[in-house]
């Protein structure tokens, strides 16, 4: 379940290299002013849409390290999502040696009873970072009211703890996860939910919104909104690979490289706010795209300017 601290097994150098020249302790202004005088932001999310650098810049996990107390980090990878737990947690090792964090651990859980351990929860209660891997974001539905699952978002909510997701592990911080499935379009560009589509019960830890990954590179647009008209008080965010949302205080902020799609309900005294392209319409949504240093008001769901 748990693996020892920075144990360089699975053959991870254990000497400290810099990334690009430096040793990413810079983060970019935007999350800088987010976090006032301190580059240090407990009790915010990071949700990552897959695929972020992990061998140039690692912009995205300098960010993470950063958040999390830099060089002082105590960081617990949960690896429960990954189908090669082992492998993953040695590649994001490496990466959080070469930033020089040398208290990173990984939490490899398997059981409901696992998540509910005494052991457990004295991990996650030292650690200042949380990082949720890839994989299958169905591996995580245990975790699901488990007392690992009430002490993140007590964490949370007490502004004492970041936690991140990638891929999978983003998906599963709403209270809905998509667990599987697509959505096909009729020739009219109507969307047609498959019945693979599958949602269920995910940690609850960003209320109430639905999370898609590997969002323009996978064109999942139709899927997003199809989850959304299932559960109409969610917002639905799509986010691009090596691209993520920072939350906190009723607010993201988007980092990275690529985009950011919001969609939600319109409801019949609002008019559409759809920018989409032509054969991307979501009929019945309003949709928001945004960039790098955009910013988004969870309670409002609107942009700020």
């Amino acid at each position: 379940m748990f693996k020892g601290e920075c144990i360089s097994g699975d053959g991870v150098d254990e000497r400290p290299t810099k990334v690009n020249g430096s040793i990413g302790r810079r983060i970019s202004s935007k999350i800088a002013a987010t976090a006032g005088d301190s580059q240090f932001l407990p009790g915010c999310l990071m949700l990552i849409g897959g695929a972020e650098d992990r061998t140039s810049d690692c912009c995205l996990l300098q960010a993470f390290a950063e958040l999390c107390g830099g060089t002082g980090a105590r960081i617990v990878l949960i690896t429960t999502a990954s189908g090669v737990p082992a492998e993953s947690f040695a590649t994001y090792l490496a990466v959080f040696r070469r930033l020089e964090i040398s208290d990173v651990r990984e939490l490899r859980l398997a059981s409901h009873e696992q998540a509910n351990a005494e052991q457990t929860l004295t991990e996650l209660a030292r650690a200042t970072g949380i990082f949720f891997t890839g994989g299958d974001q169905a591996r995580l539905e245990f975790l699901v009211g488990s007392r690992a699952n009430l002490a993140l978002r007590g964490r949370v909510t007490d502004n004492s703890l970041v936690v991140a997701g990638t891929s999978a592990g983003a998906t599963a911080l709403g209270p809905v996860m998509i667990l599987g499935g697509d959505v096909r379009r009729s020739g009219d560009h109507r969307e047609i939910a498959d019945d693979r589509l599958r949602t269920g019960p995910g940690l609850g830890l960003l209320p109430a919104a639905i999370i898609d990954v590997h969002f323009r590179q996978r064109r999942r647009l139709p899927r997003l909104a199809a989850a959304v008209t299932r559960h109409p008080s969610h917002l639905g965010i799509g986010i691009d690979e090596d691209t993520a949302v920072l939350v906190r205080s009723g607010r993201f902020d988007v980092l990275g490289h690529g985009g950011v799609v919001t969609v939600d309900t319109v409801r019949a005294a609002d008019p559409p706010d759809d920018p989409a392209a032509p054969g991307e319409r979501a009929p019945g949504m309003r949709l928001h795209r945004l960039r790098a240093d955009d910013a988004f008001d969870l309670e409002r769901r609107h942009p700020l300017s």
